[in-house]
């Protein structure tokens, strides 16, 4: 009977796991990759971005545009995008499985959703859409060809970034859980361990800041360091530089599994299987956000900030922070894995010490200003400026400070840095900004500008409240007041001196700003809106000769209308026979 009974769990079991391997290989079948020649990776999912974790896969195009590009399974196109920034040119295409495929900066359309697209462009007067089609307008099958592979939007070379989402979530998911054939040998690599104070009285190794220490690769991707021994007098947390890669590309990408155990127990772990929009920013208290910002150091934290609100995390013990229990010798692994399993190892050892030998560092004194909640609204005013940073802005309570220089020989107010650059923020703040005296003309033409490097001044735009500029800011710096009253720059790309355009298949013009930066561009034939398509890398609008829209062999008048965000205008004029 008792043998009876193990044979039935024995097969209960096997046939459970049988099941669930079975349905991971069906979800694998049902997709099909999105492009026809063998897949590199240039960047991974989860990758860490400016403000943002990556959301898709980008795969390698051969270093050119107009790869084709089709459908991973039936389904319909629910969403298309045109920008000048962020995916370009996207097509989103939703599958009866609960997933949406997206498939982003792209040169080109096919035929049909081209010229659905242009009649929306041309029914919003717009270069930029975003439209949904009804769900039987574009219906796709497995592998259909949806594109070409482009360069548009921010892109930093031609590729195509594919994306899969949860439909009814909106969530990106890991495309490589999907079983698209990259091939990946090569496990990721240790750059870094850093161990960083947690209260006022911690030293490490005698040190009162974080300290940094370069692990040494002893064996098969096994990393200690020089001097395995960490002697620690209280509370810490930990952090480490590391990187992925893959096979075919030289391209750093981001860690899958992140697993930290002390004395073999695990303390902090997560895996990046998916995230939400409406969590990615929260990225900038996940990673040192000093480190990214000052050396471009992609470092991992433990510890848990008051308002780090990602769903990434599987277990975190004590906030990611590590208080050692007694004085004995303690073991800490960090296990860095990819999806595909490939895994390193770094391992050293600390002890807790009450009474350091010598200190060769001291605190450092803090002069602040104001003491300001993460989870409550915060206001400072000195001397005609003014700020207002709200509730789930910062990440954790702030000693903020403020400095005031002396104003630039252009500027309109002194110079004040607010903070400093190497604080993140969850979202925008509020700053009231009052100029030292009015400039002559229109005060609407003032607005705020970085200008931590004074010869290269950011707009941060603004707006003129009567008194004050008020303006909402995403980033702690260095702002003041500029004044933008110089019109946009129209150069035509083409023989200006030309009266017949027959011979032209299209027009172009090179655009550009000053200082507060281009906020719309139009052109018109005969009075008519005409489409220019804008691209932002070469600052170049281009209008394509269309037949459907202009009568030929006929005499026409061009105009292009061009404005910046101070309301500055320049307009370029001219009749053409095509």
């Amino acid at each position: 009977m008792k043998k009876n009974r193990k044979v039935w769990i024995f097969v209960t079991v096997f046939s459970f796991f049988s099941a669930l391997s079975t349905r991971a290989q069906k979800q694998d079948l049902y997709f099909t990759s999105p492009v026809h020649f063998t897949i590199y990776l240039s960047s991974n999912f989860g990758e860490i971005r400016p403000d943002h974790f990556h959301s898709g896969i980008d795969i390698k195009t051969n270093g050119r545009t107009g790869e084709k590009i089709y459908a991973i399974a039936q389904g319909y196109i629910s969403r298309i995008k045109v920008a000048v920034s962020g995916f370009g040119h996207a097509i989103y295409i939703t599958h009866p499985n609960g997933y949406t495929s997206v498939y982003a900066h792209l040169s080109r359309f096919t035929d049909d959703v081209a010229a659905y697209v242009r009649d929306e462009q041309y029914k919003q007067k717009s270069f930029t859409v975003d439209v949904f089609p009804p769900a039987g307008l574009f219906r796709i099958s497995k592998g259909q060809l949806i594109g070409l592979s482009g360069n548009t939007g921010n892109s930093f070379g031609p590729h195509l970034h594919f994306e899969i989402r949860e439909t009814r979530k909106e969530a990106p998911v890991n495309p490589l859980k999907f079983g698209f054939p990259v091939k990946d040998t090569i496990a990721p690599k240790i750059y870094r361990l850093y161990l960083y104070p947690e209260n006022h009285t911690t030293l490490i190794n005698n040190k009162y800041k974080k300290q940094i220490f370069r692990p040494l690769l002893t064996g098969y991707h096994q990393y200690t360091l020089r001097d395995s021994l960490i002697r620690i007098t209280g509370p810490f947390s930990l952090g480490l530089e590391a990187q992925d890669y893959m096979n075919g590309s030289h391209s750093r990408c981001g860690i899958y599994s992140f697993d930290v155990r002390i004395d073999q127990q695990r303390f902090f772990y997560y895996t990046m299987d998916e995230f939400t929009y409406g969590e990615t920013r929260y990225i900038n208290s996940y990673i040192d956000y000093r480190e990214k910002v000052k050396n471009d150091r992609n470092v991992i934290r433990t510890v848990i900030l008051p308002n780090n609100r990602l769903d990434i995390y599987r277990k975190v013990i004590n906030k990611g922070i590590v208080d050692l229990p007694d004085e004995k010798l303690h073991r800490i692994d960090f296990i860095i894995s990819d999806i595909h399993g490939n895994t390193s190892d770094l391992h050293f050892y600390v002890v807790r010490t009450e009474k350091p030998v010598t200190l060769t560092t001291l605190p450092e004194e803090n002069n602040y200003l104001s003491v300001m909640s993460w989870d409550r609204d915060n206001y400072y005013s000195f001397d005609g400026f003014r700020v207002f940073i709200p509730r789930g802005a910062l990440y954790d309570t702030l000693a903020f400070t403020m400095n005031i220089k002396a104003a630039l020989p252009y500027s309109f107010s002194p110079r004040y840095s607010i903070q400093d650059p190497y604080t993140p923020l969850q979202k925008k703040y509020t700053v009231w900004i009052t100029p030292d005296y009015l400039p002559k003309g229109d005060p609407k033409k003032l607005l705020i500008a970085e200008v931590s490097q004074p010869s290269h001044p950011k707009p941060a735009g603004g707006e003129w409240t009567g008194k004050a500029v008020r303006g909402d800011l995403s980033r702690f710096g260095t702002y003041t007041l500029l004044i933008d009253t110089i019109p946009p720059r129209i150069t035509p790309v083409f023989d200006a001196s030309l009266k017949n355009f027959q011979s032209l298949r299209f027009i172009r013009f090179t655009i550009g700003d000053n200082l507060s930066g281009i906020d719309s561009y139009n052109g018109y034939i005969d009075g008519k809106w005409v489409l220019f398509e804008y691209e932002p890398k070469r600052k170049m609008l281009t209008y394509r000769f269309d037949k459907k829209r202009l009568n030929a062999q006929q005499q026409h008048h061009l105009r292009l209308v061009v404005t910046d965000k101070r309301n500055n205008t320049t307009t370029w004029e001219k009749d053409f026979y095509w």
